[in-house]
């Protein structure tokens, strides 16, 4: 996709009595300015520079928005599309959100179906908006079938085709988001090129860390299988040699019926599994039923999706909250 440069302002019409105003005031400026710089102990030269305007970018949501903004640094400001706390899969734009998207420079988002919404609204777009689909191109993995045995619907999203859209909680791919966003912003903003490239290499470098931590703490585990009630992680367990069990019947709305926990617990036994992981969001009592009923304990895993403003406010961040991740399956994986 080529992006189109970046806008300037539209130029308004004046009269000439006003463009004769504006000479002498700019005249004036200078006057002052030259008398100024020339006496001993004056203040320092007026300057006329305007400040660098800002590219105005949108972000789908929160993972998206991180990444837009370390790689932009002071040249972007980013609108995260996706209130803080909640999931982007259901999100509804307002009237108010519409009609502002059609004054940004560039939205990234992800299509097939991932934010309806968004995808109707990128489509109503001028073409002097740059839209970027950032599942273009991506390899996708497909959505896995859930633990047999078990009813009801799993607490995931599917996309067009049957893929998995959580590409993001792969610390790899989330760096690969962050190099589109660079190209994308660098052919928008040249000028702002070298701030780009920093923030980008920065950013990177997290990543590829984040990335290693993962790599060096779960190479040697007891169990290699993690069973959650959120099928988001399977991008994550493709990237470090693990195996994601989708179990259905496991959501905050209802208790899981008994075929439901016993298939659970015949999978736990063959798997050699002791920690079911749930969402933050899901109430204990439901936990203590599930650790209760197929004899293991139940921890939290995050897809980075719905981080709270509460959250953002006391320093967390993607890294921060994967290595949350990562602590949690150490112990609950049994890794050494």
């Amino acid at each position: 996709m080529t992006a189109p440069p970046h806008r300037q302002p539209r130029r308004r019409l004046v009269s000439r009595d006003h463009v004769r105003s504006l000479a002498m005031i700019v005249m004036g400026v200078v006057v002052v300015t030259a008398c100024s710089s020339g006496t001993e102990g004056g203040s320092a030269a007026l300057t006329t520079t305007p400040p660098t305007a800002l590219t105005k970018v949108a972000a789908g949501f929160y993972p998206i928005a991180e990444a837009a903004e370390r790689v932009g640094a002071e040249c972007v400001s980013v609108d995260n599309l996706t209130p803080p706390g909640t999931g982007p899969h259901d999100l509804e734009l307002d009237p108010r959100t519409v009609t502002d998207l059609a004054e940004v420079d560039v939205v990234f988002y992800l299509s097939k179906g991932f934010q309806p919404q968004v995808e109707k609204a990128v489509g109503g777009l001028s073409a002097e908006v740059t839209s970027v689909d950032l599942l273009e191109g991506a390899s996708l993995l497909p959505v896995r079938a859930q633990l047999q045995g078990t009813q009801g619907e799993v607490d995931g999203e599917e996309l067009e085709g049957n893929f998995d859209p959580h590409i993001w909680v792969d610390p790899v791919r989330q760096s690969k988001i962050a190099q589109t966003i660079h190209d994308t912003l660098v052919a928008l903003r040249p000028d702002c090129a070298p701030i780009f490239a920093a923030g980008l290499a920065s950013y990177q470098t997290e990543l590829a860390d984040l990335s290693a931590d993962f790599a060096s703490g779960l190479a040697n585990c007891t169990s290699r299988v993690i069973v959650t009630s959120h099928r988001a992680f399977a991008y994550l367990a493709e990237r470090y040699d693990l195996e994601q069990i989708s179990i259905a019947g496991l959501s905050p709305e209802a208790e899981p019926d008994p075929r439901t926990l016993e298939a659970v617990a015949q999978a736990a036994r063959a798997k050699n599994v002791t920690v079911v992981y749930f969402e933050e969001q899901v109430p204990p009592d439901l936990s203590e039923t599930v650790a209760r009923e197929i004899g293991a304990t139940t921890d939290a895993l995050s897809p980075v999706e719905t981080i709270t403003g509460s959250d953002l406010e006391a320093g967390e961040t993607y890294a921060s909250v994967m290595r949350d991740n990562l602590a949690a399956l150490v112990v609950g994986l049994g890794c050494g």
